[in-house]
């Protein structure tokens, strides 16, 4: 593994701090979990795990290793792997053929589907809807985008309102009516609330047709954080 990727080295404990969640495995450090890659055989695992913490920057994600054995300088060439993958290609280290791990095969692996873009969407819900912060809140946001209020002053990408409600002239973007009663959407600018899969449909349909409303994703409006 190259060196420049690791950013330090953590011990967990296997039961307690790695499990299967959200559609992989993952490992816990205090207050941050992150994807965990390594690890062939999850229920195999007893006592402690040493992880190395990858970081490419921007993200992190951790590599489940047994033992430290040396730290060397890459004096062979490389032999690249026939296809794509974890390893990368073989070489010769202190005269025994080594595997060298693809750190961009694993971001691009247990990352890169679930990245926030350096430009984020904004998506305009009425505060005072409980079902739309309770419900739709968290599957908006998991699609990539930062969810504001109505008296928040950022222009949105797409605005979700209830069937019926009209919505004031110049809001901006992709106007979506839900509607609690499937016998009235029509499945153009109106839907059925539980049809999730139309749902996920506008919304990267308004992502796709967004090209002024975008802003930085490291940035807060003066609502955005309010639930």
């Amino acid at each position: 593994l190259r060196l420049g990727v690791v950013d330090r080295i953590e011990e967990v404990v296997a039961g307690e701090a790695i499990r299967h969640s959200a559609g992989q495995l993952r490992v816990q450090f205090g207050d941050t979990i992150l994807p965990l890659a390594g690890i062939a055989d999850p229920d195999a695992l007893d006592g402690k795990v040493r992880v190395f913490r990858l970081n490419d920057g921007s993200h992190e994600i951790g590599y489940a290793f047994r033992e430290v054995i040396d730290l060397m300088s890459l004096e062979r060439s490389v032999i690249p792997a026939d296809a794509a993958g974890a390893v990368s290609g073989v070489t010769l280290i202190g005269g025994e053929p080594a595997e060298l791990i693809d750190a961009h095969w694993l971001f691009a692996e247990h990352v890169g589907a679930s990245v926030r873009p350096a430009t984020q969407l904004v998506c305009r819900l009425p505060e005072g809807d409980a079902w739309m912060q309770n419900m739709l809140r968290p599957i908006v946001e998991a699609a990539g985008y930062l969810v504001i209020g109505e008296e928040d002053e950022l222009a949105a990408d797409i605005t979700i309102v209830s069937h019926g409600r009209e919505v004031p002239a110049g809001e901006g973007g992709k106007i979506l009516r839900l509607a609690s009663d499937p016998d009235t959407a029509n499945g153009e600018d109106s839907i059925y609330r539980y049809d999730r899969a139309g749902l996920l449909i506008a919304l990267k349909s308004a992502g796709a047709g967004s090209g002024t409303n975008k802003r930085a994703g490291t940035g807060t409006s003066k609502r955005a954080g309010r639930r």
